[in-house]
């Protein structure tokens, strides 16, 4: 953890090199009149050099640094010896995720093809610091509202939950059904190849996806919250030994030891893969899903600090809200981005310029419900110059792709919340999502 002075203290401080990890500051008192803003910028500097010693998580930042990530290595077992590391699937603002193997029945592992690929699962390890929060506010959800409905819900395939000790505290595990590559990976193939943004044909079929899991997250009033690429991932081939083939044939990095901590590298399951200009025969039977679960909601809804929600303008707002029809703007956002290969809206100013340019490139209207907002109140004027939705897909796809393209964001990027359609109406009823949810027959 780090120490420091006081920022009034007249003695300005610099990071030493040892031990380089633990960041101890140590006073010079030949060098006077420190100001604060010196003081930040050090600080600023200082936390991001605890940081780069390790090249994923900060794994030395303790809970009471707000982090307290699960400090792993191969080959650990967890939960009392029922499930041994493998690898590390990835890791993000607050947890970190695992591949495990779990032990059959009898205490042995299942070494042979016919069904030793089951025995693989997902540990979602969260950090010190947000485990109590998510066991309050996410697991009753998890545990509740996504296990009751009827309809198999491809995301979280949450199975269990147990806690781990490290040296950090007590983390909160969710054992889930493991998961692939990243949408983005397609996303990026298809930059790289030139390409402004993914053929229509693929967007129609992600956003069929999208639109199969929504409503029924919405019958049950849970509002995903995070509709967007980072969410889209593909499952993991399976079956007759293709992910144990996979995982034997790849091996993991050997663990580094970085400031007495085990440092693992991040290696997704890449053993099922697509091209993005294969064509609607094939990409209708892609094995994708919906996933990042992490901030589901039920009401009462709230926004969330560190969330974007695609800016969507109830959000924006002085007194901001959200709800399920926020899905749907951040719905309509993604698919914007995947047609175009860039965001709608850029804007990160005020809350008040933001919806300015909202308003300027939908064209769109502000509810009289929200004239008395002081956001509201304080809209800069029209910008002549801001080029509108259709302009911007026209720019990138052929007259006609484009119009029916705006004619589905537009069900979508509707300022008035109210106004939106809902996912289950987009489902059955959009001719442009049907488009993309036919079955593979469809297409020979």
């Amino acid at each position: 953890m780090m120490s420091v002075s006081h920022p009034n203290s007249h003695f300005p401080i610099t990071a030493t090199n040892n031990p380089p990890a633990s960041l101890i500051f140590k006073f010079q008192p030949k060098l006077l009149n420190s100001t604060l803003s010196s003081f930040s910028a050090l600080l600023i500097v200082s936390q991001l050099s605890v940081m780069a010693l390790f090249p994923e998580e900060p794994l030395n930042l303790s809970a009471a640094d707000g982090y307290g990530y699960f400090p792993a290595d191969i080959n650990q077992t967890l939960n009392g010896g029922e499930f041994t590391i493998v690898r590390k699937l990835g890791w993000g603002p607050r947890s970190s995720t695992w591949l495990v193997q779990a032990k059959d029945e009898d205490g042995t592992d299942r070494d042979n093809y016919e069904d030793g690929d089951y025995q693989y699962w997902a540990v979602q390890a969260f950090t010190v610091a947000k485990s109590k929060e998510v066991e309050s506010r996410l697991l009753p959800i998890v545990e509740n509202e996504l296990s009751r409905t009827d309809d198999e819900i491809h995301f979280p395939n949450y199975s269990d939950s147990f806690w781990e000790k490290s040296v950090h505290g007590e983390h909160l595990c969710f054992v889930m059904d493991v998961y692939g590559l990243p949408f983005s990976h397609v996303v990026q193939a298809a930059g790289n190849s030139g390409r402004a943004g993914l053929p229509v044909h693929v967007v129609q079929y992600a956003s069929s996806v999208i639109l199969e899991q929504l409503p029924v997250l919405h019958a049950e009033k849970v509002m995903h919250a995070s509709v967007e690429l980072k969410s889209i991932v593909f499952d993991v081939a399976r079956g007759r030994g293709a992910l144990m083939k996979h995982i034997a044939s790849t091996p993991p990095a050997k663990t580094q030891i970085i400031d007495g901590l085990p440092v693992v590298r991040s290696q997704p399951i890449s053993n099922y893969k697509v091209k993005w200009y294969e064509p609607m025969s094939d990409v209708s039977q892609w094995m994708l899903r919906l996933s990042g679960f992490g901030y589901v909601q039920v009401p009462p809804y709230a926004p969330e600090r560190e969330l974007d929600y695609g800016s969507a303008p109830e959000t924006l707002l002085e007194n901001p809200t959200c709800g399920l029809a926020t899905d749907i703007w951040m719905l309509g956002c993604l698919v914007f981005q995947l047609l175009t290969g860039k965001q709608l809206f850029t804007s990160t100013g005020t809350g008040a310029e933001r919806l300015g340019e909202i308003r300027d490139v939908l064209q769109g209207i502000i509810p009289d419900t929200w004239q008395a907002d002081g956001h509201v109140q304080a809209i800069p004027d029209a910008n002549g110059s801001t080029r509108t939705l259709e302009q911007r897909l026209k720019e990138v796809l052929t007259e006609d792709e484009a119009s029916a393209a705006n004619a589905f964001l537009r069900k979508c990027l509707v300022i008035d919340p109210a106004g939106r359609k809902s996912a289950k109406d987009l489902e059955l009823r959009d001719g442009w999502v049907k488009e993309g949810s036919k079955c593979s027959c469809c297409y020979r």
